[in-house]
């Protein structure tokens, strides 16, 4: 027999298990009703499986809808889980369609009772992947319910028995469209259950929305960025090769201790060979084992299994996929991993003999016969003609590490849609059943196990005093004196599906055995000479110490209460301070909280503690409130989809909202919103307790600030990291956001105010409701596909044309739909801050209203009286491309002695040549001959021209990482009034502000002028739909050239030619090809694209190209805005953003006469090095910045010069009367 083992025991957990020697203590075994002892020998050898009809309680078929999408052919699922607490195992099915989903209760008899509706959980919706485990710590199961193209997701507490949605305030909020499957575990060891989540065809994102932390009260926060996750499920590491569509196709999430280190790894079974596996780090974060990237080659990996199926002591997986053939591709099949104990994995699968699993779905590892070695159970199905008859596959283990396929001989002869699986003992007969879940009519197929042979088993149930009450993840050793068999304890899934938390052991011949188990705290605890054929249920022992888990940070472990731990915070990331320390429930003692490195006394409990971070200025910069709260909206509109219109608005109405609280306690201003009626909302006045408390102020101000922020960005990819920094903010700055607010008080102020700009800007016309969507537009052309050649499918030169990109990523690095509709084609409508119905023009197009303010003078047309000044408007682009090469010996002056101070624009497009130089860059600046804030000249800065285009290109980009146009003028705001020369005198009179006024005017006055650029540029693009420059440049191309009738390629509305520039490709030309197939083509000498860009970063540089080919000078799943070029948004915000700063100081030029923004070399461009030499950009005043700034986009390639001078012309317009109309509120003359 095994060697005896000695655990120590507490009288509880000894209690326990010997009530557990009749069949568990709280969960008696039935053989036959009335009969309460264990099961009688076996008479003889019998292994086969009876499918069970409607006279057990469950149904033969159902009604079914045929699913419309992919996702919801593939979703649904089953839960097998306790549900009520009776020891017997019932079975929760999702029913999807117009029914309602079931719960099939096992009665203990053999029989199932359908008791959906008595526990509130008879949702009725499009739903995947039911999850049960216990949240919250109180020993009962809640759930979770993931949901499909949109349908909602759901959490689920169990109150006594009865299900309570608490989705709401649970802080889950998920952006997939998709969830199929969950698994819950306790991966940061501090006591509670996280949640752990597949998002399969969900477009990737900064956050992937993987993994859910739980807070420790039973909510959550995504944890998917910080644990590093997000980047590496979507292959951002070095040495390994991304996802190329860069999709999260993850399918199955299985957390298990693969290196045998005591904390859960996580695998994920994904498809297009995307099947990954991470190391826990033990500090909250994962690495993907890389050494493992080459040994995972499953091309569709769908289920999983997670067991040690050849009993030495590791967790392998199992991971099903397809045979055959799809989409004229090899399909491999099944995958087995042999984990070698360090979580290195190696592919087993043709000696094991588990390859052909035809179309593989929902998989469980089972000892369906006992003896010892684990079996493998896997559904089948596709709507593929080749796969929809094949049968589930019961993969019988021989016993040497090779499986025999059984499930037609064991009478398992399902051939239906399967998708989830279970396998667990429903019967208490000491064997393993199986139930199917199909995506048909016959959606439950329950198998019972008829087994009868001399083997024995074990099922062991565990109980913790932590908040894991279900010791979710430990591991039980089962010693016999054959050896050790170890099983370990996790909560889903089998993909869409989950086993019961519950350990089966099959011992084979043993009778007697030894059990320990490995709690997931790290402690052991175990009972020698047990009786084989019974169920255990052991209770953790009282712990003497307790789990520390350091957030962000080191110095977790397992302490004694009293103990005095060193904890250091994790390095700040880039833009990001260490502010603070925090613990969950607020115990547990630090020496000095707002320092990285501290010490922390261990109270009586395990505890979580997080290092937090805010963004922008450090936890010791002299900023007012207003500020931290703007850093925290800026890296907000950082973390959402790149949209200058909709962050435009955000950046106004935040703005406005502080400023409303800010004027209630000034005597002379009067709010913006506050006490008035816009649009039918009525934002009642609330006057401050006390004018003069300037903590109420403060807490008001951040109250509300917080509120929106949290209300608008709640949908945005980044929410996680958003919401992690608002909340850190609070924290920071002691505002209390629990319970509720007292009457009169800061908060209660804030809070109203939130609610009536949330409440305006539902009904501002920006269709807020509706993500912001157009709702009559449509573009006149089919997309480019600028990965192809020319453009050979435009209908209107004249006309925006949308893009059709392999990858599209936004400007912030969000992937989005691979063809981006036009956004704010519509925003004219929006209700603005200062434009006038005066420069009010509304056009009717097909009975739809545009509308325009500040009405410019139409764009040149490709085939109007002007196209002759179309043509030279997009050549002038491409001509500019070939500025781009730091090596072409090119050195400018870009020192405001040669740059800026133009005086004015030209009035008509036919002066535009003399404004733009077309063969060297620029426009007429004649500089500035004195600074006068030092009253000596300016020092000349000579750098490569190609230089200077490149970093002015980037730097005014809108991403990847951007706050957008008009979050960057916020930027350049909030450093000049951290410069050391500024003095913050209100149009610089009077006496100075201090920091908190400042800011505010500051930013209701910008943010005002931001709103009405959007509004009046985009109120323009949307109707006036002009054409772009890769589209326009690659179809005048296609057309010909328009110089020569007597040459090769004529065509009267071609591109022109220019000697140098612009050419057509000759005979003897690199560009020829093979067989002189491109003679006769336009060719340019120009920037010559993205993939001409080494891998180490080595630019492009410049070249002649196919003008088919032409690129700007952009990231290639960004190319362009996804919206018409006329009027330039750039040009308009900057002109506007420079018009309000010049008027708020008083004066025109930067603190100290000049900018400063540095541009370091080889570390500043985004998709090639750069630049060259270390420059700084360098200005003399706002306006100068502004002019820069248009001419950015001409060398990005994002906008020809037709597009520019009108955007300025406005914005000018735009930011005067804007800082007029705030300043009519600032000093009480504000007539509504």
């Amino acid at each position: 027999m095994a060697s005896q083992l000695r655990y120590a025991l507490t009288a509880v957990g000894l209690c326990t298990l010997l009530l557990g020697c009749g069949g568990g203590g709280d969960a008696p075994p039935v053989t036959d009703p009335g009969d309460n002892s264990n099961p009688p020998a076996p008479a003889g050898d019998r292994f086969s499986f009876t499918l069970l009809d409607s006279s057990v309680g469950l149904p033969v078929s159902n009604p079914f809808t045929e699913p419309t999408t992919t996702q919801g052919y593939t979703g649904g699922g089953l839960a097998a889980v306790d549900v009520d607490g009776d020891g017997f195992v019932d079975i929760y099915v999702v029913a999807k369609g117009d029914e309602p989903n079931q719960l099939f209760l096992n009665n203990g008899d053999g029989t199932f009772t359908e008791s959906a509706a008595d526990f509130g959980l008879d949702l009725t919706h499009n739903g995947s992947g039911p999850t049960f485990a216990d949240i919250d710590g109180d020993g009962d199961r809640d759930l979770f319910l993931g949901g499909l193209d949109g349908a909602p997701y759901y959490l689920m507490r169990n109150d006594a028995g009865t299900f309570v949605d608490i989705t709401a305030s649970s802080g889950l909020i998920l952006t997939a469209a998709n969830t199929l499957s969950a698994a819950f575990s306790d991966y940061d060891l501090d006591g509670d259950l996280d949640l752990f989540l597949s998002h399969w065809s969900t477009d990737g994102a900064i956050d992937t929305e993987t993994l859910w932390r739980n807070r420790g009260d039973g909510t959550f926060e995504s944890y998917s960025v910080e644990s590093g996750i997000a980047a590496q499920l979507l292959g951002d590491v070095p040495g390994v090769q991304s996802n190329q569509d860069l999709i999260d196709h993850t399918f199955t999430p299985n957390l298990s201790d693969i290196d045998n280190d005591g904390d859960p790894d996580l695998l994920y079974a994904s498809d297009f060979g995307t099947s990954r596996s991470f190391l826990n780090n033990g500090d909250g974060t994962f690495s993907l084992i890389v050494s493992n990237e080459p040994v995972l080659t499953d091309e569709f990996g769908m289920g999983a299994a997670v067991g040690d199926y050849d009993n030495d002591g590791d967790m392998d997986w199992f991971v099903t996929s397809i045979f055959g053939t799809v989409n004229n591709a090899p399909a491999t099949g099944n995958r087995l991993y042999r984990n070698d104990g360090l979580g290195n994995f190696e592919d087993v699968t043709e000696v094991s003999g588990v390859r052909d699993g035809h179309w593989g779905w929902g998989a469980c590892f089972a000892d369906l016969d006992n003896d010892g070695h684990l079996d493998i159970f896997h559904t089948n199905g596709w709507t593929l003609d080749e796969y929809t008859n094949d049968p589930a596959l019961l993969l019988h283990a021989n016993g040497d590490g090779t499986f025999t396929e059984r499930a037609i001989e064991l009478r398992v002869d399902d051939r239906d849609q399967g998708r989830g699986v279970g396998c667990f003992d429903f019967d208490r007969d000491g064997d393993q059943d199986l139930v199917i879940y199909n995506n048909s009519e016959n959606r439950l197929r329950f198998y019972r196990n008829n087994l009868v042979n001399d083997n024995h088993y074990l099922t062991v149930r565990l109980r913790s005093e932590t908040m894991n009450t279900l010791a979710i993840g430990a591991r039980v050793v089962v010693t016999t004196d054959d050896g050790t068999l170890v099983r370990e304890l996790r909560s889903g899934s089998n993909f869409v599906s989950q086993n019961p938390s519950e350990i089966h052991v099959g011992l084979g011949a043993e009778d007697v055995v030894d059990v320990a188990v490995q709690w997931p705290d790290g402690r052991t605890s175990g009972l020698s000479q047990v009786q084989a054929d019974q169920m255990l249920t052991l209770v953790q022992p009282s712990a003497s110490d307790f789990r520390v888990t350091v957030m962000s940070g080191t110095g977790d472990g397992s302490y004694e209460t009293g103990d005095v731990v060193d904890i250091t915070a994790d390095t700040a990331s880039d833009g990001y301070h260490f502010s603070h320390w925090t613990s969950t429930g607020a115990v547990g003692v630090f020496a000095d909280p707002l320092s990285s490195s501290t010490t922390f006394t261990v109270p009586d409990t395990s505890v979580t503690i997080t290092a937090n971070y805010i963004p922008g200025a450090g936890p010791a910069a002299d900023v007012s409130v207003a500020r931290r709260w703007n850093e925290v909206l800026l890296q907000a509109i950082r973390n959402d989809f790149a949209r200058p219109t909709v962050h435009a608005r955000n950046l106004f109405q935040t703005s406005s909202a502080m400023y409303d609280v800010w004027s209630l306690f000034d005597p002379v201003s009067v709010p913006w919103l506050v006490g008035r009626t816009r649009n039918d909302v009525d934002c009642v006045d609330m006057t401050p307790a006390d004018v003069d408390d300037v903590a109420a102020r403060a807490e008001a101000v951040s109250v509300a600030a917080y509120r929106l922020i949290q209300h608008r960005f709640s949908a945005a990819p980044g929410f996680s990291a958003i919401r992690r920094d608002s909340n850190a903010l609070a924290g920071f700055l002691g505002i209390d956001l629990t319970g509720m607010a007292q009457a009169d008080s800061g908060r209660a102020l804030g809070e109203h105010i939130a609610d009536c700009y949330i409440a305006y800007g539902l009904t501002d016309n920006a269709n807020e409701s509706q993500g912001y969507a157009n709702t009559f537009y449509e573009p006149v052309n089919p997309p480019l596909q600028p990965e192809e050649p020319g453009n050979p499918d435009i209908v209107d030169l004249s006309r925006w044309q949308p893009l059709t990109l392999s990858t599209a990523i936004d400007q912030a690095g969000n992937v989005v739909d691979d063809t981006p509709s036009f956004l704010g084609a519509e925003w004219g409508i929006v209700t603005p801050f200062a434009l006038s119905p005066a420069d009010l023009t509304i056009y009717n197009a097909g009975g739809d209203e545009f509308w325009v303010y500040h009405d410019p003078v139409p764009p040149p047309l490709a085939d109007g009286s002007e196209a002759d000044l179309y043509r030279w408007a997009f050549s002038l682009v491409a001509v500019w491309g070939a500025h781009l090469d730091p090596a072409d010996g090119v050195m400018i002056d870009i020192s405001p002695a040669s740059v800026g101070n133009i005086a004015s624009y030209p009035a008509t497009y036919a002066d535009y040549d003399q404004f733009y130089d077309l063969f060297d860059g620029g426009d007429p600046s004649p500089g500035h001959v004195t600074n006068p804030v030092t009253g000596g000249p300016y020092s000349p800065q000579i750098v490569p021209r190609g230089d200077y285009g490149r970093v002015l290109a980037e730097f005014w980009a809108d991403g990847p990482e951007s706050e957008t146009p008009p979050g960057h003028w916020f930027v350049i705001a909030n450093t000049v009034n951290e410069h050391p020369l500024m003095e913050r005198r209100f149009e610089g009179m009077g006496a100075p502000l201090d920091r908190l006024d400042w800011d505010i005017l500051t930013y209701f006055m910008l943010g005002g002028a931001m709103h009405d650029s959007a509004i009046a540029a985009w109120g323009i693009k949307g109707y006036y739909d002009y054409i772009r420059p890769v589209s326009a440049l690659r179809a005048l191309a296609d057309l010909g050239q328009s110089s020569d009738d007597t040459a090769a390629s004529y065509h009267e509305e071609g591109i022109p030619l220019i000697d140098d520039y612009i050419e057509l490709v000759a005979e003897g030309d690199p560009l020829a090809g093979e067989d002189n197939e491109h003679v006769g083509k336009i060719k340019f000498y120009s920037w010559r694209g993205p993939d001409y860009i080494g891998e180490d970063g080595e630019p492009a540089g410049v070249g002649w190209i196919l003008a088919e080919h032409w690129w700007p000078y952009q990231r290639p799943s960004f190319v362009t805005p996804p919206f018409a070029g006329f009027v330039s948004g750039h040009s308009t915000y900057s002109r506007a953003a420079a018009e309000v700063l010049t008027a708020l100081t008083g004066d025109p030029f930067f603190p100290g006469g000049m900018s400063g923004f540095e541009a370091p070399q080889d570390e500043f461009l985004v998709f090639e090095r750069g630049p060259s030499m270390d420059i700084t950009l360098q200005w003399a005043t706002y306006r100068d910045a502004a002019d820069q700034c248009s001419l950015s986009r001409i060398w990005g390639g994002i906008h020809p010069p037709v597009d520019d001078i009108p955007g300025r012309v406005i914005g000018e317009q735009v930011g005067t009367a804007a800082y007029a109309r705030a300043v009519s509120y600032i000093d009480g003359t504000a007539a509504d």
